[in-house]
């Protein structure tokens, strides 16, 4: 199958556009920079981080006022708490990344072996009649 395919909008297969702009993409990387790519990449592991450190920073200043904590103690836990949570995040982000990375290549494959065994039927059809 050759990126000509791709081009192409119409195929026995009906395949999602986004999934047609990443290949045309893949096939002209002179389109996207390779660090508009790597910025992509690292959005959902930075994401995480954030979260998670916020989230807990939130949590333990919320508590050091409920217990009355003074204000030394309360920023010294929640800094770390941020730091912690947020590295937690990060490599859970990462972990994320690569599963949706890995579950798009392998759907992308399925469809890419669907349309070979098409394409290999029509032909064999074509044959066949002849």
């Amino acid at each position: 199958m050759s990126s000509q395919d791709f081009k192409d909008g119409e195929s026995a297969l009906h395949i999602d556009p986004l999934i047609l702009q990443h290949l045309q993409k893949k096939y002209h990387p002179s389109a996207v920079s390779q660090k508009d790519q790597i910025v992509k990449q690292r959005r959902l592991g930075i994401l995480y981080a954030a979260l998670l450190g916020v989230g807990a920073m939130i949590m333990v200043i919320l508590l050091g006022i409920i217990r009355c904590t003074d204000v030394d103690t309360i920023l010294v836990n929640s800094s770390r708490a941020l730091l912690v949570y947020g590295m937690i995040g990060l490599i859970a982000g990462k972990i994320a990344e690569m599963c949706l990375n890995e579950s798009a290549k392998s759907m992308l494959r399925k469809m890419l072996q669907r349309t070979d065994q098409l394409e290999n039927a029509a032909a064999n059809d074509a044959t066949n009649d002849n």
